[in-house]
């Protein structure tokens, strides 16, 4: 089996990181609006496949985007998804693509919140208008079974409604690639710090936005307190083996195990941070969201 923590990118990341060192240029701090363009452009071009012409239903509403499968399971969920970009960048339509993909696997909707970005506006005013529309759809729902899942500060954010704004709504929590330490530069932050997607200072800038909001909600997923760890749900987390973010989510996985959470754990150890957003142009991306939608989103008879 490989090592977890060996550093080797998966051959199609590695050669599409080199043409993103060729051809990307830094983005000012100061220029998030051309940040978020440049983002969305070369997810465009190097993430994203045409949407293609089968039957399933996309439904945009004022804060969010519903995907519907072609054919839908009699048993399945339905996914509330809390998208990723450090609170600064992306959208619900940057991951449509992603989120169409996963709907298909999962023959279940999927609707995904958009939310107020940084740094026009605060981590605070953000949570909470997003935890107010998630919690609204929420009733809209009630008799359905949910899953809230989120990727990188989205996962983060699905931690935090599911404890602290909506326990015991949900019947799993899946967290792909989280930011899960608002405060703590593990060693992966060295080794993958530049040239693997998530560069360390884009991370230190998100995390410029977070620590605030986490400290002053004392929400640290690190350091949760026994009652959070009560009503945690059955946990899935996915990690990426060449991530800043990878050893903040090995490390905790590690610690709600030690606690007798329930969580279950994937690993892809030559996979980068935001593989997901690749899916409809890379293989290697495509089969881990494949083995995501198997694994981390068990039906109700295997939770």
């Amino acid at each position: 089996m490989t090592d977890p923590r060996t550093p080797s990118l998966n051959a199609e990341f590695g050669r599409l990181a080199v043409a993103r060192r060729l051809a990307g240029a830094p983005v000012p701090a100061d220029s998030p609006e051309r940040g978020r363009i440049n983002a969305e452009r070369w997810i465009a071009r190097f993430g994203s496949a045409p949407e293609p012409e089968d039957d399933a239903a996309v439904e945009t509403r004022d804060h969010s985007v519903i995907v519907r499968p072609r054919q839908e399971a009699a048993d399945s969920p339905w996914v509330v998804y809390v998208h990723g970009g450090g609170m600064v960048y992306y959208s619900t339509a940057v991951f449509r693509p992603f989120l169409r993909t996963l709907a298909e696997d999962l023959r279940a909707p999927v609707e995904a919140f958009d939310y107020l970005k940084a740094p026009e506006h605060t981590a605070e005013e953000s949570v909470r208008e997003l935890a107010a529309h998630v919690a609204e759809r929420c009733r809209e729902l009630a008799g359905r079974r949910l899953v809230l899942a989120g990727d990188s500060v989205g996962g983060l954010l699905a931690l935090y409604l599911g404890l602290r704004v909506l326990p015991g709504v949900f019947s799993r929590v899946v967290l792909i690639y989280p930011v899960l330490d608002p405060y703590t530069e593990r060693e992966s932050y060295r080794v993958f710090g530049e040239g693997h997607f998530l560069d360390r200072d884009s991370m230190r800038l998100f995390k410029s936005v977070l620590a605030p909001f986490c400290s002053k909600a004392g929400f640290d997923p690190m350091a949760l307190p026994p009652d959070d760890i009560a009503r945690l749900p059955p946990c899935s987390v996915v990690t990426a083996g060449c991530d800043v973010l990878r050893d903040e989510g090995l490390a905790w996985v590690e610690q709600m195990t030690d606690r007798r959470a329930d969580v279950r754990h994937q690993h892809f150890p030559d996979l980068p941070h935001d593989f997901c957003l690749y899916a409809g142009k890379l293989t290697s991306a495509r089969t881990a969201v494949a083995a995501i939608a198997r694994t981390a989103f068990p039906s109700e008879e295997e939770s």
